[in-house]
């Protein structure tokens, strides 16, 4: 059964590890810590596969377990940090001015620091739903909630993302999200 367990980890780090990475990276704003908390969660999935009823999808499964090990080390650091990490590198289109790319990649980091902002339950909802592309059954699962809650809640935050934005003179924030 240990063999067993360390190629079920191991094919499940290589489906997942990147997405729980990023998942994790976004939820602190920063890489420190985030390969330990990816380590750390999959230990604990190898420690509990056993008990995995197989009632929800190995990826909500982990990003549950992933969302637990974030939240303690939120209430570990007591402090919120801003998230100022390099957006992904991407070639510029032929044709796009230089000047409204440098734009939107300032708009995309004031978005991100708005969202770092949030409090931890909206902070998380809005990077399932938008960053992971979780379905709403699928983030329900990975927190435990019903639908009905996650969509309620995914509807809170992204008001105070607007109001922020519209307080900083923005336009609408379904735009950038």
């Amino acid at each position: 059964m240990g063999n067993h367990k360390e190629r079920l980890i191991l094919e499940w780090y290589e489906q997942y590890g990147t997405e729980l990475f990023r998942f994790v990276w976004i939820m602190l704003g920063t890489k420190e810590g985030c390969d330990d908390i990816v380590h750390d969660t999959f230990l604990k999935a190898w420690s509990a596969i056993d008990r995995f009823e197989k009632k929800s999808s190995v990826k909500t499964w982990l990003f549950a377990i992933a969302k637990h090990k974030v939240l303690d080390e939120i209430r570990r650091q007591k402090r919120r940090r801003i998230f100022l990490g390099r957006l992904a590198e991407s070639s510029i289109p032929s044709g796009l001015d230089v000047q409204k790319i440098v734009e939107l990649k300032e708009e995309a980091k004031e978005l991100m620091k708005q969202i770092q902002e949030l409090k931890p339950n909206y902070r998380i909802v809005i990077i399932l739903s938008k960053v992971e592309e979780c379905t709403s059954k699928e983030i329900a699962e990975i927190l435990g909630w019903s639908e009905a809650k996650v969509r309620k809640t995914l509807s809170r935050a992204i008001q105070v993302l607007r109001k922020e934005k519209q307080l900083k003179g923005g336009d609408g924030i379904e735009e950038s999200i």
